[in-house]
C-alpha cells in the first residue's frame, strides 16, 4: 500500500507564509539600522517562531487524523489496530458516561457502550467508523513536547517516534537529537507567547529551525505512512 500524507504537503505549503514574513527586514545588513528597524526585525522573528511551532503542531495533529481517515475507508479488522488505540475511544466514552447524572440517559448510554463499542474488541470484526474519532485522537497531542508526541503517536503503533525520527535524520546526514532540539524551540516559543521580550531569534536560528521541522516532518510522515500501511493491509484469504 502506497500512502502519502496530505498533511506533510500542507505543512510545506504553510512555510511560504514564514518566508513572506522573513522578507520584511532591512534591505542591507551593511546599512546601519535604526532602532525602529531593529524592533521590526525582532518582532517579525518572534512572530515567525510562534507561527512555525503552530504550523508544525497542526501538521502533527493532521497526520493523526489522516491515520483515522484511512482506517474509516479501509475498515480493517480490530486485530490490526494497536490495543492502546482501541482503548482510547472506549475510555473516552466511559468518561463521558461517568460525568452524566444518574438517570435514563446514563442508562441508555451505558447500554449503547456495550452494544456499539464491543466491536472494537472483537479481533475479526471490521472497525466501525462510528465508534472511532479523528478529533479524539488528535486531541491527545496537546503540545510539541517530546513526551507528548511519544504518547500520542504510540496510540497508532509507532514505537517512540522521537528516537525513530532522530535515527531517520542521522541516516539522512543530520546529526541532531530531536528531543533536545524540540525542547529548545518549544521553550522559546512558550517564552515569547508569555510575553518574554528577551527572546529574539536570529535569522540564522530561524532558518535552522525551518530546516529542522521540514526534516522532522518528513520523518514523521514516513512513520505514519508505515503505520497506515501496516494497519490497513487487507486480511489474507484463508
Amino acid at each position: 500500500m502506497s500512502i502519502k500524507l496530505a498533511a506533510y504537503g500542507d505543512f510545506i505549503n504553510s512555510i511560504t507564509e514564514l518566508h513572506h514574513l522573513l522578507a520584511v527586514r532591512p534591505v542591507s545588513p551593511l546599512v546601519r539600522r535604526t532602532d525602529e528597524a531593529v524592533q521590526l526585525e525582532n518582532a517579525v522573528h518572534r512572530a515567525c517562531l510562534v507561527l512555525l511551532v503552530a504550523h508544525f503542531e497542526g501538521f502533527a495533529k493532521a497526520a493523526l487524523r489522516e491515520y483515522v481517515d484511512e482506517i474509516c475507508v479501509v475498515r480493517p479488522p480490530a486485530r490490526k489496530l494497536p490495543p492502546a488505540f482501541l482503548e482510547l475511544f472506549t475510555r473516552d466514552r466511559i468518561q463521558e458516561i461517568a460525568s452524566l447524572p444518574h438517570g435514563v440517559e446514563r442508562v441508555h448510554r451505558t447500554r449503547k457502550l456495550f452494544t456499539a463499542f464491543s466491536i472494537l474488541w472483537d479481533e475479526e470484526r471490521s472497525i466501525d467508523p462510528q465508534v472511532i474519532s479523528a478529533k479524539i485522537l488528535a486531541r491527545q497531542m496537546t503540545s510539541l513536547k517530546p513526551d507528548v508526541l511519544r504518547e500520542a503517536f504510540a496510540l497508532i503503533g509507532i514505537d517512540d517516534i522521537i528516537d525513530t525520527t532522530t535515527s531517520h535524520l542521522f541516516a539522512a546526514g543530520l546529526s541532531v537529537r530531536v528531543d533536545i532540539k524540540l525542547e529548545e524551540i518549544v521553550n522559546k516559543r512558550n517564552s515569547i507567547a508569555h510575553g518574554d521580550y528577551s527572546v529574539k531569534p536570529t535569522s540564522t536560528e530561524l532558518e535552522d529551525y525551518l530546516e529542522f521541522f521540514m526534516a522532522v516532518g518528513k520523518a514523521f510522515s514516513y512513520s505514519v505512512e508505515k503505520a497506515i500501511a501496516d494497519t490497513c493491509t487487507l486480511r489474507s484469504v484463508v
